[in-house]
């Protein structure tokens, strides 16, 4: 929730009562020598013989914008203080809520570790490999869970840069073997000149990463996913699946969300990309590939080259 800026608030409050103040001078300079005479003419009552200077039409008016500005002044600023503490407790119960789920994330790792140690001693190897696989893919969303709750509260610091091309090229270089025993290909362009921009590689990493894993879970077999960094500060990454489906398109990026329930992800992985990217002030985009598949995209501004 975004709170209003006190001075934002003020300067609309001047300025309501500076045109409250023009208003009222204008009335009365027509009202004295335009509409008085025609007002006590059509009701036919008797004029009174007053003579007002017509310095009484500015003292009057103006003692009423003093007023209307000081109650004004003092409404905006108590409104103002109340809207700063009501954010103030939202954002704490943001983040006892993030450092909730991040401990209880953490905690979950210890018997996990000792629950697959256990596993791997059954004699029944059969029955082993398949609760491992159930082990393992519970370990993959306790990860993303803390994921997604460090980078919900990430802070990009204003010296920090990123190298894309370097970030990509790390990535890919990680993740290359998993997407090969997945059956697909991988590759890797427009990484040979540095994409600088301010953000934290790690978490440039991650959302580049998920996006991957993203095109490798959906991708056929056999077929290749490109990874691409444009020099201005936009990485594509491409696959060869059956697409998204239109009514899917929006609420891909938010958390627990599968567009096909029958895979095997957790539905963090893109909710954590766009995380990451909505902390480095970019965007995240889906659009059809050329012949068939999805193109995930994400937009960072690029440092200008000094």
């Amino acid at each position: 929730m975004a709170t209003p800026n006190f001075i934002t608030v003020r300067s609309r409050l001047f300025i309501f009562a500076i045109a409250g103040f023009i208003f009222i001078f204008v009335f009365g300079v027509v009202w004295s020598y335009f509409l008085r005479a025609q007002f006590f003419s059509i009701f036919h009552i008797p004029e009174p013989d007053l003579n007002i200077p017509i310095w009484v039409y500015i003292v009057f008016p103006a003692i009423f914008a003093a007023i209307s500005i000081s109650v004004l002044m003092i409404l905006g600023a108590g409104i103002t203080r109340y809207l700063a503490k009501q954010e103030e407790e939202l954002r704490a119960g943001n983040e006892r809520q993030h450092f909730f789920v991040a401990d209880a994330a953490h905690e979950l790792r210890t018997p996990l570790t000792v629950l697959r140690a256990q596993i791997e001693s059954m004699e029944d190897k059969k029955t082993a490999s398949a609760l491992l696989e159930d082990v393992d893919r519970i370990t993959h969303i306790i990860e993303q869970i803390l994921d997604k709750s460090r980078f919900e509260v990430l802070k990009i610091d204003k010296g920090e840069t990123a190298d894309l091309s370097e970030v990509c090229t790390d990535v890919v270089s990680y993740v290359a073997p998993l997407v090969i025993k997945d059956g697909c290909m991988i590759e890797l362009i427009g990484a040979d000149n540095p994409v600088l921009v301010n953000g934290n590689a790690f978490a440039l990493g991650q959302a580049v990463k998920n996006l991957i894993s993203n095109a490798s879970r959906y991708s056929a077999r056999g077929t290749m996913i490109t990874v691409e960094v444009d020099d201005s500060g936009k990485i594509s990454v491409r696959d060869h699946g059956v697409g998204v489906p239109p009514e899917h398109r929006e609420a891909i990026f938010e958390r627990f969300h599968r567009a096909d329930r029958r895979g095997g992800g957790s539905g963090l992985g893109l909710a954590i990309v766009k995380s990451v990217i909505e902390a480095h002030g970019g965007k995240v985009a889906l659009d059809d590939a050329p012949d068939g598949g999805s193109i995930f995209s994400i937009q960072v501004t690029p440092l200008k080259n000094k």
